[in-house]
């Protein structure tokens, strides 16, 4: 079971693309949410799962099950180039990993803590900024200012 209420997009569709791709034909992966996953439940069908959503107490529950003719499903991102001019609120996550990949570290001091999987660098890094990921994990606007300038100093270096 996987409760992704009180998230916001696309955190749910990442940890749902996840969690799927450590199960093995004929397992169920059952997710409980806020919405009715209109978003990804075309995109699972597509994908070969099988797939059911029940309204239950005001929450969602999706209910997918791996077939043997599910395919692996990855989120459409774009890649982005490594040029990055500045670093501001509106900088995505992963341009800005690109460009300075010492920003990790920093990221992570901060409580990005889901930056140090791999898979969400790739996923969830794409189609957030930062304003984005602050408000993603609650971070005050005190941290968050103070987190931006010891990121800014990484382009005076």
């Amino acid at each position: 079971m996987l409760d992704v209420r009180g998230l916001k997009a696309p955190q749910p569709a990442v940890m749902i693309i996840e969690a799927l791709g450590k199960l093995k034909a004929g397992e169920t992966l059952e997710v409980i949410g806020d919405k009715p996953f209109v978003d990804i439940i075309p995109k699972l069908e597509e994908s070969g799962y099988s797939v059911e959503v029940k309204e239950l107490s005001g929450s969602f529950v999706l209910k997918v099950i791996k077939t043997e003719e599910s395919k692996e499903l990855n989120l459409q991102v774009k890649e982005c180039d490594d040029k990055l001019e500045e670093i501001t609120e509106n900088t995505n996550v992963a341009k800005l990993l690109k460009a300075h990949p010492e920003s990790l570290k920093i990221l992570v001091r901060y409580g990005f803590s889901p930056l140090e999987n791999p898979l969400m660098r790739k996923t969830l890094a794409r189609t957030v900024t930062l304003k984005e990921a602050k408000e993603l994990l609650g971070m005050n606007d005190e941290r968050f200012k103070e987190m931006m300038g010891e990121l800014r100093r990484l382009k005076e270096t």
